[in-house]
């Protein structure tokens, strides 16, 4: 027996069949059911747009609180005034303080690249510093620290800048 031979005698079968028309409510029935479906998609759909934009706000949101500074800096050059009794406490904010506004001073020119790599560490390093700093303002080690630190980034700048002006001479 071949396969299309039993193909027709299951389609003639379907030419027995009476002809019935649908209730009149059937159509309307299958239309709202469709209409439905695609409502319920349109929802989820829209439920993950939300959640996509609300996620994508709460990462700006903590983008900005974490780049934000921290610590106000001084509006001039003098030493901030410490709260604590602490004389060495003192000492340690006036001295941060002091190697700040000399590291605003510096001439930021080029920078050689073997001190780019130690800087951008040190800046990362004063980065973290200053924000353990703002919880803990009166931690005697970190301000120990953050003066290291400043002291180092002005070395630094202030090796390259002489390197700078040896070269700037030489021409």
């Amino acid at each position: 027996m071949n396969t299309s031979d039993s193909r027709q005698e299951r389609l003639a079968g379907f030419d027995e069949l009476p002809m019935i028309d649908p209730p009149p409510a059937l159509w309307s029935a299958i239309r709202t059911e469709l209409d439905q479906r695609a409502a319920s998609r349109r929802h989820r759909r829209l439920g993950w747009i939300s959640s996509g934009l609300a996620a994508a706000a709460v990462l700006v949101v903590l983008l900005g609180v974490l780049n934000s500074p921290e610590l106000p800096m001084p509006a001039s050059g003098e030493p901030m005034v410490a709260d604590a009794t602490d004389p060495a406490l003192v000492q340690a904010r006036q001295i941060s303080a002091l190697l700040e506004s000399r590291l605003r001073q510096q001439n930021m020119g080029a920078i050689n690249t073997s001190s780019v790599e130690r800087l951008v560490y040190v800046e990362n390093e004063l980065h973290w510093l200053d924000i353990r700093l703002a919880s803990q303002p009166d931690n005697l080690d970190l301000w120990q620290r953050r003066v290291e630190l400043l002291d180092e980034m002005n070395r630094l700048y202030g090796r390259n800048n002489w390197q700078t002006e040896m070269q700037l001479t030489s021409f």
